[in-house]
C-alpha cells in the first residue's frame, strides 16, 4: 500500500525534473498516472524509463483534441494532483490552466515545473539542464582556472527540481488536508540551482566578491582533489581539513618534509597547493585506489574511489543495504536499477513495478475511474483520441 496509497496524481511531465518528482511519490504508494501522447513511443529500451516511470500507471491521451481535454477535466475532477512541465503557453492553449482545472475540482493542487517560472521575460524559454546551469551561474563556478565554464553532466537542475517538487507537493497536500483548499504551485527549474549557490551571491553583493574556478579544490583546504592511482583511469578523492589530518597523511606518505614550512597550516598548504598536489599524486599512484580508500577512512581521511557505473552496481556496501533493485521489464528481462534513497522506517518504500507500456493501462484506468464502456473506449480509440497498447 504505502503512505501515499489514497493520493492520485496526473502526471503530464517529461524528460527528468517532473517525472523523478513523481516517481519519488509513486514509490510510497501514490496512485500516478503518466499521460503521455499516443503518437509518440515509449523508448524500452532505454534505462532512464524505468528510472523515473517506475510504479506508476499509464494512459495515452491526447489533449490537444476537445474529447481528450474532457477526459483529462473528468480525471482531474477524481484527483489530488495534476501536474506538467510545458512552457507556459501549452496549457493555456490546451485551456488546461490551473482557473480551468479548478471549475471541475476547486480544491485541486496544480504544479507546473517550466524551466524559468510561469511568468517573466524568460518565461517561454526552453529549458535543458546545461542551458539552465549556465543561465543560473553554476557554471560559473566549475572548470579549472582559466579555462572555460563546465557543466555537471548529470543535468543538475532536473533532479534538484525534482526534489523541490516532491516537496512542494507534500506540503500543498498537507495544506489542503487542514484547510480544505488546493494551489498552484509555480516551480521554476532555474531558480533551485540559484539556492545553491546563495553564498556566492551574498558575497558579491556584499563585497563585489567573484568566486575563482578551482577545478576539484577547495578554497579553504589542501590537500583536497582528485589523484591518480596505479591502474589506468583510477582516482581516489582525498580530502584533508585540518592540520591533524594533514599530520596523518604526511606520516602515512613517509614523505620527509614534515617541517617544510610550506605545508605548516591550511592557509600555507593553500598557498603551496601545486606543489603538494604534486607530493600527494606522486605517492597516491603507487596505490590501488580502493585499498587506499580503506586505509584513509580507518584514519578519519575523508577519501573515495571513483567508481564507474559497473562498479557501483557491484559495490558491496549498497548491496548489503539492498539499495539496489531488480525490476522485471516486459520483453527486456531483469534489470538493476538504483532503488528509493529515502528510507522509512514503518512505511518503506516496497513497489518494484516497472514503467508502463504506452497506452497499457488506458483501457483500465478509464473503466475503473470514468465508467466507460469498452464500445466508448474502442471509439476513442478509433478517433485518435486515446492509445491502447498492442496486444
Amino acid at each position: 500500500m504505502g503512505p501515499l496509497s489514497n493520493i492520485r496524481i496526473l502526471d503530464l511531465t517529461r524528460v527528468w525534473a517532473g517525472p523523478l518528482a513523481l516517481r519519488m511519490l509513486a514509490d510510497f504508494g501514490a496512485e500516478v498516472i503518466k499521460i503521455s501522447d499516443p503518437r509518440v513511443p515509449v523508448d524500452r529500451e532505454s534505462g532512464t524509463n524505468n528510472k523515473l516511470n517506475r510504479n506508476k500507471l499509464g494512459l495515452a491521451l491526447r489533449l490537444d483534441e476537445p474529447e481528450g481535454r474532457q477526459l483529462l477535466l473528468d480525471l482531474t475532477n477524481i484527483s489530488d494532483v495534476v501536474i506538467e512541465n510545458f512552457r507556459p503557453r501549452v496549457m493555456r492553449n490546451f485551456d488546461l490552466t490551473y482557473e480551468d482545472l479548478k471549475t471541475v475540482k476547486p480544491d485541486i493542487i496544480m504544479c507546473s515545473m517550466p524551466g524559468f517560472g510561469s511568468e517573466g521575460e524568460y518565461a517561454e524559454y526552453p529549458a535543458f539542464g546545461p542551458s539552465v546551469e549556465t543561465m543560473t551561474g553554476i557554471s560559473s563556478l566549475m572548470g579549472y582556472p582559466g579555462g572555460p565554464p563546465m557543466v555537471s553532466g548529470i543535468a543538475y537542475p532536473d533532479p534538484l527540481a525534482a526534489m523541490n517538487g516532491a516537496g512542494a507537493l507534500m506540503s500543498a497536500l498537507l495544506h489542503r488536508q487542514r484547510t480544505g483548499q488546493g494551489q498552484f504551485i509555480d516551480l521554476a527549474l532555474s531558480e533551485g540551482p540559484v539556492c545553491q549557490i546563495g553564498e556566492h551571491i551574498v558575497a558579491f553583493s556584499r563585497a563585489g566578491t567573484q568566486p575563482l574556478r578551482i577545478g576539484n579544490t577547495h578554497p579553504n583546504h589542501a590537500p583536497y582533489g582528485v589523484y591518480p592511482c596505479s591502474d589506468d583511469d583510477q582516482w581516489i578523492a582525498i580530502c584533508v581539513t585540518s592540520d591533524d589530518q594533514w599530520a596523518i597523511l604526511q606520516k602515512l606518505m613517509g614523505n620527509s618534509d614534515g617541517d617544510d614550512s610550506r605545508f605548516a597550516s591550511s592557509a600555507s598548504r593553500v598557498s603551496h597547493r601545486a606543489e603538494l598536489d604534486e607530493l600527494v599524486g606522486q605517492w597516491s599512484v603507487k596505490h590501488d585506489s580502493r585499498e587506499l580508500t580503506v586505509t584513509l577512512q580507518s584514519l578519519s581521511i575523508a577519501a573515495g574511489a571513483a567508481v564507474n557505473n559497473w562498479q557501483m552496481l557491484e559495490d558491496p556496501h549498497m548491496n548489503q543495504r539492498g539499495f539496489m533493485m531488480d525490476i522485471d521489464e516486459p520483453d527486456l528481462g531483469v534489470k538493476r536499477y538504483p532503488g528509493q534513497a529515502i528510507r522509512l522506517s514503518s512505511t518503506p518504500a516496497t513497489k518494484q513495478n516497472p514503467s508502463p507500456q504506452l497506452g497499457e493501462h488506458t483501457r483500465q484506468l478509464l473503466h475503473n475511474l470514468l465508467s466507460m464502456s469498452n464500445a466508448e473506449i474502442d471509439r476513442h480509440a478509433e478517433h485518435g483520441i486515446i492509445g491502447l497498447m498492442k496486444e
